[in-house]
């Protein structure tokens, strides 16, 4: 392997890391901003669920930097506001999507084979927002 693709292949992990702690804070505090809009919700109350000081929750979501959280954390978190955390993971090479249940086709790929988006999801394998590496939804 020579040392251009090396150095190539650590600043992609390193992206790939800094874009996934970017993505969920940003999904974090969008739950959060929905949820200060509805009624009164606060860091505090959150850092209370956790259990850990307020200052910590500041930090998080103070922009200055993404916080390194570990899976645990990231549960933790997504626990307390109540969030379900779907994770997909996107094939670079072929666009296809990978999750817990199996491998599924790009939208694009269905496409050129005739497939609509009106045909069973489970059937033609077709996954609308491909690029999404996590999504969270209320419960």
């Amino acid at each position: 392997m020579s040392t251009n693709h090396r150095t190539d292949a650590r600043r992609l992990a390193e992206y790939d890391r800094d874009m996934l702690r970017s993505t969920f804070v940003s999904m974090f505090w969008t739950a959060i901003a929905e949820r200060r809009k509805r009624g009164k919700f606060t860091l505090q109350s959150l850092a209370e669920k956790l259990g850990i000081d307020k200052s910590a929750v500041s930090r998080w979501f103070s922009g200055d930097e993404p916080p390194n959280w570990t899976v645990d954390t990231i549960a933790d978190v997504a626990g307390a506001l109540d969030l379900e955390l779907k994770v997909e993971a996107k094939e670079r090479a072929t666009g296809r999507v990978i999750t817990a249940v199996g491998v599924q086709e790009a939208t694009h790929r269905a496409a050129e084979r005739g497939l609509t988006d009106t045909a069973a999801p489970e059937r033609v394998g077709v996954v609308r927002g491909a690029q999404i590496l996590a999504e969270a939804t209320s419960t």
